[in-house]
Order: C-alpha cells, then sequence, then structure tokens
C-alpha cells in the first residue's frame, strides 16, 4: 500500500497545478472484494483505486475541509464501514455511470467516499470525498 506522505504530497501539489495527473493508492485484492461483494453485486476483483489531480482540485474548491481525507483513501477503502452503489447520469455526456461509495465512520463523523467505477479499464477514480452528519 502507498504510504500516506506520497499521497498528501500529490494532494497538496494538485491543489496549485492545472495538469490532471494520476496517482496509484491500491489494488482491490480477492479478499476485499469478497467483503465488499457482500454490500453490493458488483467484482471488483483487481480493480486499482486511483486519484486525479481535476478531482483533487473539485475537492478542494467545493469542500476544502475534507481534503484531508483524500490522503487516507487507501484506509478508508481497506477498512470501510458500509459500501453501496449509486448509478447516476455524467452531466456533461449524460451517459449513466456507477459509482461505488465506501463509508468510513470516525469517532465525530462519517467519511463517505466516492469512487467512479471505470468498467473498460478496471479502475475506481475518485469523484469527490466529504464528511457525512
Amino acid at each position: 500500500m502507498i504510504d500516506k506522505s506520497i499521497i498528501c504530497d500529490f494532494v497538496e501539489k494538485a491543489c496549485i497545478s492545472s495538469t490532471n495527473k494520476s496517482l496509484y493508492l491500491c489494488e482491490i485484492d480477492m479478499k476485499l472484494a469478497q467483503k465488499i461483494k457482500q454490500f453490493i453485486p458488483l467484482t471488483l476483483n483487481f480493480y486499482e483505486v486511483i486519484i486525479t489531480e481535476e478531482y483533487v482540485r473539485h475537492v478542494k474548491n467545493r469542500h476544502k475541509e475534507d481534503l484531508e481525507f483524500i490522503c487516507l483513501i487507501p484506509e478508508i477503502i481497506s477498512s470501510f464501514d458500509k459500501v453501496d452503489k449509486s448509478i447516476e447520469p455524467n452531466r456533461r455526456t449524460k451517459k449513466t455511470e456507477i459509482f461505488v461509495v465506501f463509508e468510513k465512520k470516525y469517532e465525530d463523523n462519517t467519511v463517505k467516499l466516492v469512487k467512479l467505477r471505470d468498467m473498460n479499464k478496471k479502475v475506481l477514480s475518485l469523484k469527490t470525498l466529504f464528511k457525512k452528519d
């Protein structure tokens, strides 16, 4: 698993960048995929989890107070409390997209992490992340 400091460094640089680089965080192994499948009917074996600069900036611009949780994505995914599937139209293309929503409860709040499922490339990419009251 990638070191938290590498993720936080990427997030810091992404906030001031104008490019759209991505960072590989982890892979969903068979054990985790089976745990996810107990909640939702998706097979996510060996999907890669990434973040892109574009969606780091989205979190920064829309709900900056949640930016610090991006560094915890591997932890949130590997030890989630709940996972759901959400089907929504893409605002730009109007095509239907499938989102995988991970929730992890912390002492004072719940973090809800929304990942975009890319079925062609077997990649889950950060779409947004926020605290849920």
